[in-house]
């Protein structure tokens, strides 16, 4: 079952992604603490008393499992079990994102170097690991690079019955090809991955959108108000359809004042179809980012422009 909706001007899961355990990709596995790290509980704290109670926390498959279909690293494990048990603490639900992009070791997931059996292996691990905390949702993969939507509907398919097979009825985050993109989901996605099943009834289909002019979230520029929200609304509309759920698990503007005035009605647009957007997580924040142009961190100790204008959104008072 989904959580209820509350009555606040906000969805179900309002957050942001806290970035810093997937660092270094290149560096496998890397050195934690100096080419990786996982979000201090400060990081925590700051979002959760303005009202975000959802974090996507990004990881690395090989670091989680570093040989495939083999046990998981009780290391790695532990870091990941550390914050989500803080979050919980303050009220939070964590998404488990694998920021793979559909690859390990550089080899795409349904091939024969990685099947899908061994993505599912992944999946039933950690279902056995997080299946019984209804504070975690199972970010399948972060925009996967398929070479097709069949064949990534394939390897969702079996990470799906793989989780549900552990006993776990928890949230899973459904991710389309084409960078995940909601302005393209209807085209390139909802035709195969419409047709998914799951014996739970707790798939929710997550897309990112960014707002520059060819949506790749590089930009400082912004589109228009009503280009923005053009972008989504197809998806919404599918949503509805077929009585599906939604999450948008990236986008980010820049500190241009136009650009963060987009932040008000597409926020608003996900809260008057609440009854088919499950949530958000905004890209990004983290102390590692520096002053990079999306961030949420604060500057030393002063809200940025983008903060200000989720605010209302949050349900929390000032």
């Amino acid at each position: 079952m989904l959580p209820v909706l509350q009555p606040a001007t906000a969805q179900t899961w309002r957050g942001v992604n806290l970035a810093g355990a997937a660092y270094s990709s290149s560096k496998l596995p890397g050195r934690y603490g100096y080419d990786y790290l996982y979000p201090k509980p400060a990081e925590v704290d700051y979002f959760t008393q303005a009202g975000m109670n959802t974090f996507r926390l990004s990881v690395l498959w090989e670091r989680l499992q570093p040989v495939l279909n083999g046990p998981l690293n009780p290391q790695e494990v532990q870091r990941v079990q550390q914050f989500v048990s803080y979050a919980r603490g303050k009220g939070a639900s964590t998404v488990l994102d694998i920021h793979n992009y559909g690859r390990y070791r550089g080899q795409e997931v349904g091939s024969d170097a990685v099947s899908d059996a061994a993505f599912a292996d992944l999946w039933s691990r950690l279902a056995q690991v997080f299946g019984k905390d209804d504070h975690v949702l199972f970010g399948l993969m972060n925009e996967p690079q398929q070479h097709s939507a069949e064949a990534w509907k394939a390897s969702v398919q079996g990470a799906i019955d793989a989780i549900r097979k552990t006993g776990s009825h928890n949230a899973i985050l459904v991710p389309g090809i084409g960078w995940d993109g909601a302005h393209s989901f209807v085209t390139l996605n909802s035709p195969t991955l419409g047709t998914l099943t799951d014996p739970a009834h707790n798939l929710i289909y997550e897309v990112h959108e960014y707002f520059d002019t060819d949506a790749s979230g590089t930009k400082p520029a912004c589109i228009s108000q009503d280009q923005a929200l053009a972008r989504i609304r197809a998806f919404t509309d599918w949503l509805h359809a077929h009585k599906a759920h939604g999450f948008l698990g990236e986008f980010g503007v820049s500190r241009q004042p136009e650009c963060v005035a987009l932040l008000s009605p597409l926020l608003t647009h996900m809260h008057e179809n609440a009854d088919v957007w499950s949530g958000w997580t905004y890209w990004a924040a983290g102390p590692l980012w520096g002053n990079y142009m999306f961030t949420l961190e604060p500057d030393h100790g002063t809200d940025r422009p983008q903060m200000q204008a989720i605010w209302p959104f949050l349900g929390a008072a000032r």
